[in-house]
């Protein structure tokens, strides 16, 4: 039997990366409403982006990209989600203040806008 093309794994992997940013969305929403019960939506934001961060690494090194954790990785990984919460924050804050988005709504619209800025660097970290 052959080997899967170059496109199909790919695409699984593609399809396994949605599925694993499903997951750390979930997880991350979930603190994040909890949050703004007590918190502004910015400071909720910034503590549930954190907790997802270490979701995110742990699906994405085992199940998404199906490589080995290593420290020099966990310890890159976090730099993925700051160039995402750099460019998250500024579409969060114009999202909310000046198109006057809901804030429960905001992070859903920023995860969707920066998911291919999300999957490079997350492939360029644990793969490479």
């Amino acid at each position: 039997m052959s080997e899967p093309s170059q496109e199909k794994r790919r695409g699984a992997e593609i399809l396994r990366f949605l599925a694993g940013g499903a997951s750390t969305t979930a997880v991350s929403y979930a603190i994040y409403l909890l949050l703004l019960t007590w918190l502004p939506y910015l400071a909720a934001y910034v503590i549930a982006y954190v907790a997802g961060i270490a979701w995110s690494y742990a699906v994405n090194t085992l199940f998404v990209f199906r490589g080995k954790p290593s420290l020099r990785r966990a310890l890159a990984f976090p730099l993925v989600y700051l160039a995402q919460w750099i460019v998250g924050s500024l579409l969060l804050y114009v999202l909310v203040d000046e198109f006057h988005l809901p804030a429960q709504w905001g992070p859903l619209f920023v995860v969707v806008l920066t998911l291919p800025l999300t999957y490079a660097l997350s492939r360029k970290v644990i793969v490479h």
